[in-house]
This record gives C-alpha cells, structure tokens and sequence, in this order.
C-alpha cells in the first residue's frame, strides 16, 4: 500500500483519488478552497461531450470517448443527475456546412457513436427559432449536474476513507513530501491536479517550462427559451473554443455563453464580457424576433486552465513524471469534466 497524495480537489483530482483508495492505497486529496470543485469543475458549460472536436490520436480524443462512457456509467451507478440530450451543431452557410463535415469526419475517425448528418427540419423539430443550412447531431452528449456530480463525489471520497484536507493550500515540495498552509505530509507518490495551478505546483520540483495563461469565459442565462437540445455554432478558431452556444440547465434556464476574452488572473470571475458580444453571436443563430424577447441575464464566470510549453501553445493534455514518484497533469481543460474517469485510470497506470 502506497501513500499518495492528490493535489487538487476538482473533479479530475477527485476521480483520481478515488481510484486510488479503490487500489488499496492511503489518500490523501488536497484543496486550496474551501470545498472541492470550486473553480473549473463546476464553472463550465455543465455538458459531457462526445469527442468530435480533438485530433486524431491525441489523448484528448482518446480520454473524452472513453472518458464519456465511463462517465456514463458512474452517473447511472451513482444516480448523478444527468440528462441525455444529444446536441446539434449548426451550420449557416456552405463554409460551414463544409466545417461541420469535417467535425464529422474527425468524429468517426475519433470513434464517437451517434453521430449523423441531420437536416434544418429536423433541428427546427426541437429548437424552431434556430436558423440554419445544416446541421450535425452528436447522441452521445449530454447535460450534467455538475453540483449533483461534486456531492455524490465526495460521499464516494468519504465511503473510501479519502483524506479530504481543505483550505490547504502547497507551499513548498521536496522528493516525498508536501509543505502546506496545515503542516507537512510525507507521501510515496505524488500527483499533481491542481488544475488553474498546476504550473505553479510543477515549478516546486523544477518544472519550469510549463504555464498555465487562463483563457476567460463568461455566461449569461435566459430564462425565455423552451430549449430540451444544445446547440451549438461552429468552432471559434481563432481562440480554439467551442463558441458560444446555448444549454439547457436542469431548471428553467437556458445558458448562454461562453466568451473568450483574456483573464486578469487564475482568480478572475467577475463577469466582464458586454452583453453585445453576446447579442452578435447569438444573432448568428436565431432571428433578431427571437433575440429581441430572451431578457438576457448575468451568470458566472469560469476560467480554462490553457497550458503553454516554453511559450507554444499545448493542444493536448499533458502528463509529465518528474521527478519519478511525482505525476504532473497540466492543461486540462476541455474536456476534462467528460475525460476525468478516463484520466484518472491513465495517470494510475503511470504510478
């Protein structure tokens, strides 16, 4: 039996020490905040994507597929609330109808189930005030709870004697032990998912080429759309985000969101995106009738933790031993909500 401790309480730090405790090994999960799940966990589009968005052989295409089954699996065994909706992504002219065909063709190549080219009728079917030419439908996305996904976690962390320590925040690291705000542990392995932080919890063993520069995303709610589906445009590239789309919630709000603008800090939630921004997207996708009654709202704010190696930009997760005992998961970010069981079963397999 190893002691191993868990830097970071989000949702993939929580599923990796879950699996831990599973193994028979003391775990110890650490978090800064108050509670877990405080920060990218539950500050996100709330959904479990399918896998259509990634490269082809990278482990963000790998993780999220597999990540997605076992998520679903957890969810019916843990009666996480979960809703599966399906999503549409749209197109409004022929560039985009040939985008959407490649997000297609990269989907298959990906292995993502229940995907099929669909046709405006068909998303008028669900959503009659989007405007499009074409569109494609993802069946293996989903809507989840993501606060109902963080309670049933840690009633699992509990049931399995997981350590959780909060308000601890890591000071200092040496090869086997942590110096925190609570003292210090000493630990066999170590495992770093400290998320928005993980720079700066790598750079306490040297690991100096990492940055974590957190990409801003704000929302807003409207409570005036009858929305069951997501829907979603095509990808912004110029950021590499998603754009903003709509998602139903569990009540009756529908979120909007989210922006991509820089952030002032990893602890910047302040809403600060016009809600013009937000106007000019949406006009894209519905009619100026439909914009004109939504009686848009604030809603929060959430930051993507995007990792840069020596100044280039990390399009993949990535997963660095250094030194051997310490286990470094850095830029995980989209879609690591979805992928979280599947990395933790990754990162276990490198202890």
């Amino acid at each position: 039996m190893n002691r191993i401790a868990v830097i970071g309480g989000g949702i993939v730090g929580c599923h990796i020490a879950l699996l831990c405790a599973q193994k028979g090994n003391e775990v110890y999960l650490l978090e800064r905040n108050e509670k877990t799940g405080q920060e990218t966990s539950t500050r996100n589009s709330c959904v479990l994507h399918a896998g259509i968005y990634y490269k082809p052989g990278s482990l963000k295409a790998q993780l999220c597929v597999e990540g997605n089954a076992l998520s679903r699996e957890f969810f019916a065994r843990h009666d996480v609330a979960f809703r599966d909706s399906g999503k549409f992504i749209i197109a409004r002219d022929k560039h985009e109808r040939d985008e959407i065909e490649g997000l297609l063709g990269t989907a298959l190549e990906n292995g993502v189930p229940g995907m099929e080219r669909v046709t405006p009728e068909r998303v008028a079917s669900a959503a009659p005030w989007i405007e499009c030419s074409g569109a494609i439908y993802s069946g293996t996305t989903g809507i989840i709870d993501t606060a109902d996904y963080m309670s049933v976690m840690n009633g699992l962390l509990f049931q399995h004697n997981v350590n959780i320590l909060t308000s601890c925040r890591v000071t200092g690291a040496g090869d086997s032990s942590l110096e925190t705000e609570r003292g210090t542990l000493e630990a066999d392995i170590i495992i770093n998912a400290a998320g928005l932080y993980c720079d700066d919890i790598a750079r306490l063993w040297g690991v100096t080429e990492y940055s974590i520069v957190p990409l801003k995303g704000d929302y807003y709610y409207t409570t005036k759309l009858d929305l069951g589906i997501p829907v979603y445009p095509v990808p912004n590239h110029h950021h590499k985000t998603l754009g903003i789309h709509l998602t139903p919630t569990f009540g009756r709000e529908t979120i909007l969101g989210p922006s991509e603008i820089p952030s002032s800090g990893k602890d910047n939630y302040q809403i600060e995106t016009p809600k013009e921004n937000f106007e000019n997207a949406l006009l894209a996708m519905i009619s100026p009738e439909t914009l004109a009654m939504l009686e848009m709202y604030e809603g929060f704010s959430g930051n993507r933790p995007r990792a840069y190696k020596n100044g280039e930009r990390c399009d993949d997760f990535v997963f660095i031993k250094n030194p051997g005992n310490v286990i470094h998961c850095i830029g995980i970010e989209s879609p690591g909500l979805t992928s979280a069981p599947a990395i933790a079963r990754y990162v276990y397999s490198l202890i």
